[in-house]
């Protein structure tokens, strides 16, 4: 492999910073939305702005290694809702507990990326359509250089973070955070349009058909509303979100059945002779890494978190090594990542060995969390990497070195949301709809969950559905008109509020913006990109500062 050039001091220090950032923004976002852009692309952009006026040329060097740090805290920041979940079933983990966790975890994700690569970058050619884009951004910015995409991006972010610390919800309060809709008395449902940076912006890197599903998710909920116990706040009856969630996830996963089986039949190449021009590290380093990693999981999860010698081998094997081939797989190849319902299963892998306790049973939840993170994500920056000549072990070990600082910033951020705002299963606080489903399904397997009543079978019903939904999604004719899956499920479980807003972003950005204005997608991107960050900064800012007593409670 062509040697390119060894990554400078201001990359390191860039995306080592950049990864805190991200971890912090991703934390409130993903309580917030249920949905998080992990990194790669927002690093990138934010690397450019700050040196594009040096005399020193950017490289595709650094925007690689800059994108991959940023987006192995960005990653981390989806363990939030495995704290979450934890808080909402009994007493949450004090901050070292979730720090201990966030990080032995990780280092499992980052032992098992080195088979990972081997199997799904060297040995098969996947489309990899994430790591296809952010490709796309680092080639455009390194290669024309457009010197406005900066000012576009300082413009967006500052203007859309001051928003979110004015506005009413937990900010100084001098702008709505949303604006009820004044037709045919459906306020009172919870119709009304949020003015949320994230879910504006947020809408253009998911695609137009993901925004007309929450859209319909919302339609869905006012539905619903007059015939649920809080009709002015429909989105807080979960369970048939959470069935609708689940089993379009598990249909997802039995369509891509080759996937599924592809991936664990490529383990039998482990350890076989490869052509490898840019090994990670030597088979050597690989047995010392893999003792320490494994022996550090084993002894915090048995010193720690009382787990049995059975699980933790059922975690380390299904939860660091075989839902991560799945997982990375499946979006390597469809661009759907099912980390919420394999947290699930996994969740479902530690009952059948004991684990039916919640506190215990979310271990297999914050597996998936906390070595998923790391795992996928690198994988697929590896991929870009590999594509623009910049050594792996650049990439594997600049991102070890985010994983003690991130977690830290992953669980001191957590505690900061969970101070402002209790999280809680049921009721007034932050939607959190994955950590909702990961603390529900823990408390069906401890059996001392109480369901409102209907519960059950709204569950039922909204698994049919969703079962339904993604057979009619497969077929291709309707898939063109259908509203994406993920939307839809992800609009039944948030606020009616956001869902309108993420449609709203999505037909101003996607059909205003680029059909309309023909607006270049480098722009629009950079434009998403500081909507979402800001959104983000704000978020955690706002409980900091009430806490702080600048802002009133």
């Amino acid at each position: 492999m062509e040697q390119a050039p060894r990554p400078s001091t201001r990359a390191l220090i860039s995306g080592f910073l950049l990864a805190l950032l991200l971890c912090g923004v991703n934390s409130y976002l993903t309580l917030s939305f249920g949905v998080i852009e992990e990194g790669p692309t927002i690093a990138a952009l934010f690397f450019f702005a700050f040196f594009f006026l040096a005399k020193t040329k950017i490289t595709s060097t650094e925007m690689v290694i800059v994108a991959t740090m940023g987006s192995a805290g960005g990653s981390l920041g989806f363990i939030s809702n495995f704290f979450a979940a934890k808080a909402m079933t009994g007493p949450a983990y004090s901050m070292w507990e979730m720090v201990g966790f966030s990080t032995v975890t990780s280092l499992l994700g980052l032992l098992f990326t080195i088979p990972l690569r081997e199997l799904l970058i060297l040995k098969e050619d996947l489309p990899w359509p994430g790591s296809k884009a952010t490709y796309a951004v680092i080639t455009a910015l390194t290669s024309g250089g457009d010197r406005k995409q900066p000012l576009y991006l300082l413009i967006t972010t500052l203007i859309a973070m001051s928003y979110v610390v004015a506005n009413t919800d937990g900010g100084f309060g001098l702008v709505p955070d949303a604006s009820e809709l004044p037709l045919f008395g459906l306020g009172a449902f919870g119709a009304a349009v949020a003015w949320s940076p994230f879910a504006i912006g947020g809408s253009y890197l998911m695609g137009f058909r993901t925004c007309v599903g929450f859209l319909f998710g919302g339609f869905a909920l006012l539905a619903m509303a007059p015939h649920l116990p809080e009709p002015s706040a429909p989105h807080r009856y979960v369970w048939p979100g959470m069935g609708f969630l689940l089993a379009s996830g598990l249909t997802n996963l039995a369509l891509n059945w080759r996937v599924v089986v592809d991936a664990l039949r490529s383990l039998v190449a482990i350890g076989k002779k490869t052509d490898d021009d840019d090994p990670i590290m030597g088979p050597k380093g690989f047995k010392i890494l893999a003792v320490i990693s494994i022996g550090l999981t084993c002894i915090y999860g048995w010193g720690v978190m009382g787990l049995n010698l059975a699980m933790l081998v059922v975690l380390i094997v299904l939860g660091g090594l075989i839902q991560n081939i799945i997982a990375t797989r499946a979006a390597a190849q469809t661009a759907f990542n099912p980390a919420r319902v394999m947290g699930v299963l996994l969740q479902g892998a530690s009952a059948a060995v004991g684990g039916t306790s919640a506190a215990v049973n979310l271990a297999g939840a914050g597996f998936v969390a906390g070595s998923g993170a790391q795992a996928g994500v690198l994988t697929g920056d590896l991929a870009y990497g590999r594509w623009l000549k910049v050594p792996s072990r650049w990439q594997f070990w600049t991102q070890m070195i985010t994983v003690i600082p991130c977690s830290i910033v992953a669980a001191w951020a957590f505690t900061q949301i969970q101070a402002a705002q209790p999280l809680v299963l049921e009721g007034k606080g932050l939607p959190a709809p994955v950590a909702k489903m990961w603390a529900a399904t823990a408390l069906i397997f401890e059996g001392t969950v109480a369901m409102p009543p209907f519960a059950v079978q709204a569950m039922v019903i909204g698994g049919v559905v969703g079962i339904a939904y993604v057979l009619i999604e497969r077929i291709p004719v309707m898939k063109r008109w259908l509203p994406d899956s993920i939307g839809f499920g992800l609009g039944l479980v948030l606020p009616i509020a956001y869902d309108f807003s993420f449609f709203l972003g999505g037909f101003v950005l996607w059909i205003v913006c680029a059909r309309w204005l023909k607006i270049r997608d480098i722009t629009l991107t950079t434009i998403a990109v500081g909507c979402i960050v800001a959104e983000g900064i704000g978020g955690v800012m706002k409980p900091a500062l009430t806490i702080a007593g600048i802002i009133s409670g």
